[in-house]
């Protein structure tokens, strides 16, 4: 979350009574501009008595523009591992330039994030249960599919990491007695693949991480496949779902088909056809969720033929009580869509989703993507300024 401009400027304003300030920032692209903006403002008035810093997403695909806009060092790849050594580095008077996965202003060349080493989840909290930040619990990361507008291989790897079972009881069992925690979100990019190698599902593995962590003294609810995470078409079985059932409390499950044509599906390289997408669709609805479905209108290589297909797909799914989350094609940095140009829609498909909107069958933000794809596309640093 990005806080207002005046409450850093009031910790600044404090600790600088003590010594150098370090502010740093995890920046989400579509928050880029917003941050650059006050980064440059905490720069004009502090100049160098504080140090900023910048992480996230963005930093790691487009280090180069926040080092432009005045960050003294941008770390790349998974901050588990770089940002204490940054830390301490900065607090024992340490140069922090040398740590793998920190560039400044005098590198020539900036490493790639999925090319540093990666941690092990396990290694590191879920959650600051000390400060009494306690949130969802990351189970696994990277993404073996090279889907073409998504950043996540790029960001963490194709090489699929999961927390264990043990060690999400463990928290799990901290937090409840700690924090009085009696409900908990697992996030992954792919639900349904967890404890295996990413490419297929490992029903035992994941019914083991479900039903240990329901066992958990003080957990009363267990939220998986639900947004912000996601299962994919091909992944979803009878069996499988009925584990979910069994031990979730979500009442939707998410479901990335994202495109109602096979043609568009390929050229994304989503790796898996419509047809999988609706007979996903049918099991969820079969084993008593409601599906919420995710669509991308304008990909890259979608024609008119191709848009209809994914409207007629719409329509087909909500008549069955399937909800839409819609969303217009952003070229992301770090995707392979990166250079393409963004979604635009046509005042009759606005209308059509408005319409779905406004019937309850549908939600998303198409029109502030629209934007942000615009200004993306751009390399416009005011990313995210409205």
């Amino acid at each position: 979350m990005l806080v207002p401009s005046e409450a850093p400027e009031r910790s600044i304003q404090t600790w600088l009574k003590y010594g150098p300030v370090t502010v740093a920032y995890s920046v989400m692209s579509t928050q880029a501009g917003r941050i650059i903006e006050e980064a440059k403002n905490i720069r004009s008035k502090h100049g160098d008595r504080v140090t900023l810093i910048a992480g996230g997403p963005h930093a790691s695909a487009r280090p180069w523009e926040l080092l432009e806009a005045g960050f003294d060092l941008v770390a790349i790849g998974e901050g588990e591992r770089v940002f204490p050594e940054i830390m301490y580095r900065l607090g024992n008077g340490l140069d922090p330039t040398g740590v793998e996965g920190v560039v400044s202003e005098c590198m020539e060349h900036y490493p790639k994030p999925h090319d540093l080493v990666k941690i092990t989840l396990d290694d590191y909290p879920p959650f600051a249960l000390g400060l009494n930040i306690v949130g969802p619990i990351e189970v696994t990361r990277g993404c073996p599919f090279a889907c073409k507008f998504c950043c996540t291989p790029f960001l963490t790897g194709t090489v699929v990491r999961h927390r264990s079972v043990d060690s999400v009881v463990r928290w799990l069992s901290l937090a409840a007695q700690k924090r009085h925690f009696r409900r908990t979100w697992f996030l992954s990019p792919n639900a349904l693949c967890y404890g295996g190698n990413g490419l297929t599902s490992r029903p035992e593995e994941l019914e083991s991480l479900l039903s240990k962590s329901a066992s958990v003294d003080g957990i009363e609810e267990i939220f998986f496949g639900s947004f912000p995470s996601e299962v994919r078409p091909e992944f979803a079985n009878h069996r499988i779902l009925e584990i979910l059932r069994q031990y979730t409390a979500n009442k939707t499950l998410q479901i990335g088909l994202q495109s109602g044509s096979d043609r568009v599906l390929k050229i994304a390289n989503r790796r898996h056809t419509v047809q999988q997408g609706r007979d996903a669709v049918g099991m969820a609805l079969d084993a008593g969720f409601i599906p919420h479905v995710d669509m991308i209108f304008g990909l890259p290589g979608e024609e008119e033929n191709d848009l209809k297909a994914s409207l007629r797909l719409c329509d087909e799914m909500t008549g069955m009580g399937v909800r839409i989350h819609a969303h217009v094609f952003m070229p992301l940095p770090g995707s392979s869509f990166e250079q393409m140009p963004p979604g635009r829609l046509d005042e009759e498909t606005r209308k059509y989703l408005g319409d779905l909107a406004r019937r309850g069958l549908l939600t998303g933000s198409w029109g502030t993507q629209e934007q942000f794809g615009e200004r993306l596309a751009a390399g416009n640093s005011d990313a995210g300024s409205d």
